[in-house]
């Protein structure tokens, strides 16, 4: 990718993707926040990694390991594949294949992160990207725990009606997010109600 934050990772992508993913101008709106709130030393969680993008511009930016979540199979083998171009970076993406839920659900594959963290003593978040198709909300009420942890957000919502959820859900424990609408120039091709919360919070020390 030969700019923005992405600079120099290798990606494989779908050659009717847009343009953006292949010049690495893709969400530009949100770049400035990603690197200010990934600083060296961050520890992130990338919940809807879909292909490790993200993943692995937090892993170059903090040097920490980060925890990715993603549910669908193509999703991780898309992963899986952009990792094995990227072989500096791969050790230090942790992938783990869950649907991350409002409630644990061992049926539908679903589960909570505060479940998750709990379960596997994983490190708590400073910063946790979320971008799941809408259910953004879920994936909030699932992590009261972190919340009270006060990590940094970064969110994508898909639609009006779950942006409000997740002001609602985040104004109640103090913070105060920042909604980031999608350029004016050169777009995307993305749902015209599709934007991101920007929430700062004060990551707690162990």
């Amino acid at each position: 990718m030969p700019l923005g934050i992405a600079r120099g990772l290798r990606l494989v992508v779908d050659p009717r993707a847009s343009a953006h993913i292949y010049l690495g101008t893709v969400e530009i709106e949100i770049a400035r926040d990603v690197r200010r709130l990934a600083k060296p030393g961050t520890r992130c969680y990338d919940v809807g990694s879909h292909n490790a993008y993200y993943s692995m511009i937090f892993a170059r930016l903090t040097g920490e390991p980060v925890v990715s979540f993603e549910f669908d199979p193509l999703g991780i083998e898309r992963m899986r594949a952009n990792l094995a171009l990227n072989s500096t970076i791969a050790p230090l993406i942790d992938i783990h294949e869950v649907y991350v839920a409002y409630e644990t659900n061992p049926a539908a594959g679903a589960d909570t992160l505060d479940a998750i963290v709990a379960r596997e003593k994983l490190v708590p978040p400073d910063l946790l990207k979320i971008d799941v198709e809408g259910a953004e909300a879920g994936v909030l009420r699932g992590a009261g725990e972190l919340l009270r942890r006060r990590p940094h957000l970064i969110i994508e919502t898909h639609g009006a009606a779950v942006e409000r959820d997740c002001i609602d859900i985040l104004e109640r424990v103090g913070y105060r997010p920042r909604i980031v609408n999608q350029r004016r120039w050169l777009r995307e091709h993305r749902a015209a109600d599709n934007r991101w919360l920007i929430a700062e919070g004060s990551p707690r020390p162990e």
